[in-house]
């Protein structure tokens, strides 16, 4: 059964200005550069030529990275998921076992400590260099991409991660 690719991807690096909820925090000029080089790591990927879903978390830091990535030439419309803001694993695992069969490529962008341990908890592989990786630090603008067979099983242990990489601008 061929297999389906999950791209998680946490926000690029924000602000904290005085009197900005967190919800609100914007991008920083560093989160700018580095949401950018996400954007042109996805696009020289491959993976964005196939059947692609994109679901980001409704805080801003979230919308500005995607729209940073959108700006790299992926043209695809994401959908906003407001339940990806604070997400537990578990929520964020509700939100990828939901998504349509159809759907080749899942593209998460949202935030940790929720996303990481998604990523912990469902590689198979913890040998491997990108695991080790991951498990010392998933900075802002990492991105974990993974196999799966199917989205509604995902679950621990039942993803092989094929890349962790940190794109900087």
């Amino acid at each position: 059964m061929p297999s389906k690719q999950l791209v998680l991807i946490r926000h690029a690096k924000s602000a904290y200005p005085v009197g900005v909820g967190d919800h609100e925090r914007p991008l920083n000029k560093r989160g700018v550069r580095d949401g950018a080089a996400v954007g042109r790591w996805l696009a020289k990927s491959g993976l964005m030529n196939l059947k692609i879903s994109v679901v980001v978390s409704s805080a801003r830091r979230t919308q500005e990275t995607w729209a940073l990535i959108n700006g790299e030439g992926i043209d695809v419309i994401a959908r906003t998921e407001p339940w990806l803001y604070e997400a537990s694993q578990q929520t964020i695992l509700e939100v990828i076992r939901a998504t349509p069969l159809e759907v080749e490529v899942l593209v998460i962008i949202a935030h940790n400590p929720g996303l990481e341990d998604v990523a912990v908890t469902i590689a198979t592989n913890r040998e491997s260099s990108s695991y080790l990786l991951l498990t010392e630090k998933y900075p802002t603008s990492g991105v974990t991409v993974f196999e799966v067979v199917e989205w509604s099983t995902l679950a621990a242990d039942s993803a092989l991660l094929t890349e962790f990489s940190v794109p900087r601008g």
